[in-house]
């Protein structure tokens, strides 16, 4: 059973590796930074998980703003804040590639991961792209559809982002000839994770605490 999932593996990897010189084989360097971003689809399904939050998720004991105990405050500050971080990366995530490498948008700030480090990109099973680098691991970025989910959508947009990555990070001359302007890759979302939180708990608490007359 080892060595049959040892050669599916195999087998996987060299059916990837034919498919990224294949798209090599097809590409040109494009003049402008390309972009990966969440699209309508993610701001759609982020706007209805922090609906279904509101509607279902109570606030504890001591956690509303009528009677609040610092228990019960810090346990509903805390699970708005968890819920606007989850929201804000669904909705909010960017990948943006250009000449020097690959901007990643995290909570904080939005890194760069020079091409000099890269080796591959491959789509995870959770539809986050997953960077290699020659000497140590880096970090996950985006959250496209998940495979299974792609193969009913017939979409096959973040393998697609995995393999043009992977291909620009073998072949210097695919990799795009400009640099992308400062403001275009956009900053860490901890504000508007923050900034969502505070939305959520007082929705929570118009809705559950203080209904309308």
């Amino acid at each position: 059973m080892r060595a049959g999932r040892a050669e599916r593996r195999r087998q996987a990897r060299k059916e990837r590796r034919d498919r990224v010189e294949e798209l090599a084989g097809v590409m040109t360097a494009p003049e402008a930074p390309l972009v990966w971003g969440a699209g309508w689809g993610g701001k759609v399904a982020s706007a209805v998980v922090c609906a279904v939050f509101v509607l279902l998720a109570e606030h504890p004991d001591g956690g509303s703003l009528a009677h609040p105990r610092p228990g019960g405050l810090f346990f509903a500050v805390w699970s708005s804040l968890c819920m606007g971080w989850a929201c804000c990366m669904l909705a909010l995530w960017r990948v943006t590639a250009d000449r020097d490498g690959v901007y990643i948008r995290r909570l904080w700030s939005t890194r760069l991961l020079p091409w000099s480090t890269i080796t591959r990109v491959e789509m995870r099973h959770d539809g986050q792209l997953e960077f290699f680098g020659r000497h140590t691991p880096e970090p996950m970025a985006g959250l496209f559809a998940p495979p299974w989910l792609s193969r009913a959508v017939r979409s096959d947009r973040g393998s697609r982002a995995a393999d043009t990555l992977s291909a620009m990070a073998l072949h210097s001359d695919l990799r795009p000839t400009a640099r992308v302007e400062r403001g275009a890759i956009g900053t860490g979302i901890a504000r508007w994770a923050v900034l969502l939180a505070v939305v959520l708990y007082l929705a929570g608490e118009l809705l559950h605490h203080w209904p309308l007359a």
